[in-house]
């Protein structure tokens, strides 16, 4: 079998995820596509809405698509890191588990976008930006920036400025980043 494009293995894992009633949300660049911002991507980024210590539902589904994955160390990485990996013929897949309180906010914030012709749960522009600032690395920024260009007024900036403001504090380099991006980039449609 050849191995599947980022987009059509999210569509599977989605479909997957909804059979079994887990709630998830896609993330990253397949995110970013839905939000009106594509670019190239050789992974997938789920979060699921599970504690760290409830995850064999989540395991059971990547395995029912084929994904191969370490459950014991997934589990010590879920409950130490937030997040854990699978892969699928070499395709990363990236699975967060709620770590942080901003997980209740996004859970409720889920919205329902088209991924190859049907819908699917993903992320809020918002709460993906708000990770991507938690995250902190150059392409993050970078998206992050684009993602407010193309929202323009469709956008929360202050949703995402008080989150960070609670998670990292005022005083974090991520805040006047953020300030410095939503004042360059003008919300206009």
């Amino acid at each position: 079998m050849s191995a599947p494009q980022a987009d059509a293995l999210a569509r599977e894992l989605a479909d997957t995820l909804e059979a079994r009633a887990i709630p998830y949300a896609i993330g990253g660049p397949i995110a970013l596509a839905a939000w009106g911002y594509a670019r190239a991507t050789v992974d997938v980024d789920i979060d699921v809405f599970v504690a760290h210590d409830a995850l064999q539902p989540v395991f059971d589904a990547l395995e029912a698509v084929g994904c191969e994955l370490d459950r014991g160390a997934a589990s010590e990485r879920a409950r130490d890191r937030g997040d854990f990996r699978a892969s699928l013929h070499r395709m990363r897949i990236d699975v967060f588990v709620p770590s942080i309180p901003l997980y209740a906010s996004a859970q409720k914030r889920v919205r329902q976008e088209v991924l190859l012709g049907r819908p699917a749960s993903f992320l809020s522009a918002e709460d993906l930006a708000t990770f991507k600032m938690l995250f902190f690395r150059g392409k993050d920024v970078l998206d992050v920036e684009r993602l407010l260009a193309v929202r323009g007024c469709d956008f929360d900036r202050d949703y995402v400025r008080t989150w960070l403001i609670d998670l990292v504090g005022a005083d974090d380099e991520r805040v006047p980043k953020w300030d410095a991006m939503c004042s360059s980039i003008p919300a206009v449609d």
